[in-house]
């Protein structure tokens, strides 16, 4: 019987001697924060940081490359006039983004003073040939090979750049311009970039 007892003393017991902990530690952390509760202020409050939206790293996975950069046409290009139209809209592409580039670092684009002249056919003289440091290589040619494939105008502020095309380009996506020399070009497509 005296066991009985013994384990009902423990059983009521315990349960009072953890409450008693319970309010002991709240005691304690109530005298050692001033006695006064403090929610956290919301977020967004006067003085509270705001964090920025987590965005997770991507993964890159090992041995992973730059993705390739379209290759600009170096000399004349042997195929349907289907092919040297297509690599002459990469060329331009390439051009657009080298373009875009030389700006970004100096803050206008190369400047012809508002002339057209071919974009690098004379490397002494067309402002165009200086894409050569941005790109790395040189400055693309016309597939057929010829000195006029590809033009270049710019004021430093806005740029644009013409294409000679070998397909027909329909009247509404020709270039609108009154420059001589593409009067006998009746497939000249230009490029502008604000």
């Amino acid at each position: 019987m005296r066991r009985f007892l013994d384990n009902k003393r423990l059983t009521v017991a315990a349960p009072v001697l953890l409450l008693a902990a319970a309010l002991a530690a709240v005691a304690w952390l109530d005298a050692t924060t001033g006695g006064e509760a403090r929610p956290e202020p919301y977020l967004g409050a006067i003085g509270t940081p705001v964090r920025g939206t987590y965005v997770p790293p991507t993964a890159t996975p090992p041995g992973a490359e730059r993705t390739p950069r379209p290759r600009p046409t170096s000399g004349p290009l042997t195929g349907s006039a289907r092919q040297r139209d297509g690599a002459r809209e990469v060329d331009t592409v390439l051009i657009i983004g080298a373009l875009q580039e030389w700006k970004a670092q100096h803050g206008s684009y190369i400047t012809t003073n508002d002339q057209i002249q071919t974009l690098c056919a004379y490397k002494e003289d067309d402002k165009g040939c200086a894409l050569k440091d941005i790109l790395g290589r040189d400055v693309p040619m016309d597939p057929l090979g010829n000195s006029e494939g590809y033009w270049y105008q710019s004021d430093g502020t806005n740029a644009r750049i013409f294409v000679n095309y070998e397909r027909e380009i329909p009247p509404e996506q020709r270039c609108d311009t009154d420059y001589i020399d593409f009067e006998d070009k009746p497939s000249i497509v230009c490029a502008d970039l604000p």
